[in-house]
């Protein structure tokens, strides 16, 4: 199996590609790795001898996170998957943070939502809890203490994601299932509302 991982939802944005059960070679992607994608990815797949008619699947973290960044990662891991015929693979945030911080069984992993808050999922017993949830980040740091565990902050861990989103991709039945989260909806819509039909 011929593997691209993409994440730009996350504050590290990186790329993986997986080739049958090897490891995932990596890079890092700029700040606002959105924009470099395109150029990153092709120079990625040169490197190690591919091109995007090579690729069985393409796996996106999906969610939640960086409006922006989730936005683009996933139309042009869609569009790419439309494009050769390999299976798209959305790969939820939480999910993917545990497979690349397996241990301690027992943590919080935190991502930045803006406005003093986070997004939380907590893991106990090497098992994610069923949903995440926002609240303040004061809040959050306090419950882990309490609960002795360590908060994992996605944005200040230095984590890459993308060898995990692979690794998750590559167990993944052949369905294509997932769906994209964004977290926070965008300020207007979260202050004024949808709006109306025109």
């Amino acid at each position: 199996m011929r593997l691209l991982a993409i994440d730009t939802a996350t504050p590290r944005p990186s790329l993986a590609v997986a080739i049958d059960d090897g490891a995932p070679r990596t890079v890092e992607l700029p700040r606002l790795g959105a924009e470099a994608l395109a150029p990153a990815v092709a120079s990625l797949l040169l490197a190690v001898g591919l091109v995007p008619g090579d690729l069985d699947r393409i796996a996106v973290v999906s969610g939640p996170g960086s409006f922006t960044g989730l936005r683009s990662s996933l139309a042009f891991a869609r569009g790419l998957a439309r494009a050769t015929g390999a299976l798209l693979v959305p790969v939820p945030t939480f999910e993917t943070a545990s497979g690349a911080v397996p241990v301690p069984p027992d943590a919080d992993f935190l991502l930045e939502a803006l406005r003093g808050e986070v997004h939380r999922r907590c893991r106990r017993g090497g098992v994610l809890s069923p949903g995440e949830e926002r609240l303040s980040r004061e809040t959050a740091a306090n419950d882990a203490v309490r609960a002795g565990v360590p908060a994992i902050d996605l944005g200040s861990e230095a984590l890459l994601l993308a060898p995990a989103a692979a690794d998750l991709a590559r167990r993944a039945p052949d369905a294509e299932p997932g769906s994209l989260v964004y977290g926070r909806l965008p300020a207007a819509i979260e202050r004024f509302g949808p709006g109306e039909a025109g």
